[in-house]
């Protein structure tokens, strides 16, 4: 699996679609997140991955669950995800998550940081 499959596969496992940031339709239906793509070698310094999440609902409930299901995943120490060639170690940045405003009071959104090594050739 190549590093940009590895990470779509990471962020698709969370039970809603999942969206290179460049690449979605904005009137896609909601529940949905966002990710920037990154891309290094072992050689690399810490990548960012800005995970977003969009949800169209009066409730914070159902996208709060989903910030933790996230965390969890992730974990303290980070998640490794294996690649053709090596892994893609995902850690959590700071701050992890933060709620955003949008136009329309029904969307909520998180902007979700994280970081990425990428342990490969």
């Amino acid at each position: 699996m190549t590093k940009q499959e590895a990470l779509y596969s990471f962020f698709s496992s969370f039970g809603i679609a999942a969206h290179e940031e460049t690449n979605v339709d904005q009137s896609a239906e909601k529940p949905y997140l966002t990710y920037t793509y990154a891309d290094d070698d072992f050689w690399g310094n810490q990548a960012s991955i800005v995970v977003n999440l969009w949800y169209q609902t009066e409730s914070n409930a159902a996208i709060n669950a989903m910030v933790d299901t996230i965390a969890e995943a992730v974990g303290s120490g980070g998640k490794s995800i294996a690649c053709d060639e090596g892994a893609i170690w995902i850690k959590k940045g700071s701050p992890f998550a933060q709620s955003l405003a949008d136009d329309d009071p029904a969307i909520r959104r998180r902007y979700i940081n994280l970081t990425a090594e990428f342990l490969t050739a």
